[in-house]
């Protein structure tokens, strides 16, 4: 059995070229926690835990991408094309109160948006506003 260590999942999400946010496309989180014991691997539960529920990959995508560089090919629910996956699932109801702020502070219409998930808005939200904020700053600056 391979081991799976720190540095590997590292290598994964760089290779992929994973950011802190990126919508509006899906938004996919990972991370890890650092033991007192600091071992610099993961038991096998936890590894199938981290590549299959929050990679979003085959055990083979992601070895394949660690190794190779080779990057999963990815639906646009998220999950990789070797997964199976709620793609073909009724999306969950919106939060009404994400979709009113996003039309109302960016003149988003509700159906440009109606494809993305509470997570997908919020991280849409926070990439708008960062905008802002900067076009701002460098508005005030000059």
């Amino acid at each position: 059995m391979d081991a799976f260590t720190y540095g590997e999942h590292r290598a994964f999400v760089t290779a992929e070229g994973w950011l802190r946010v990126n919508p509006p496309s899906a938004v996919l989180r990972t991370g890890i926690s650092h033991g007192a014991d600091s071992i610099e691997y993961f038991s096998p539960g936890i590894r199938s835990t981290i590549v299959h529920q929050q990679l979003q990959v085959t055990q083979a995508e992601f070895w394949a991408c660690v190794r190779e560089g080779k990057r999963p090919q990815r639906r646009r629910d998220g999950y990789s094309v070797g997964l199976r996956g709620p793609e073909d699932a009724p999306p969950p109801p919106q939060n009404p109160r994400l979709l009113r702020e996003l039309e109302r502070e960016f003149g988003e219409p509700p159906a440009e948006v109606a494809h993305m998930s509470d997570t997908e808005l919020r991280a849409y939200l926070v990439v708008l506003w960062d905008r802002r904020a900067r076009a701002t700053d460098e508005g005030g600056a000059g």
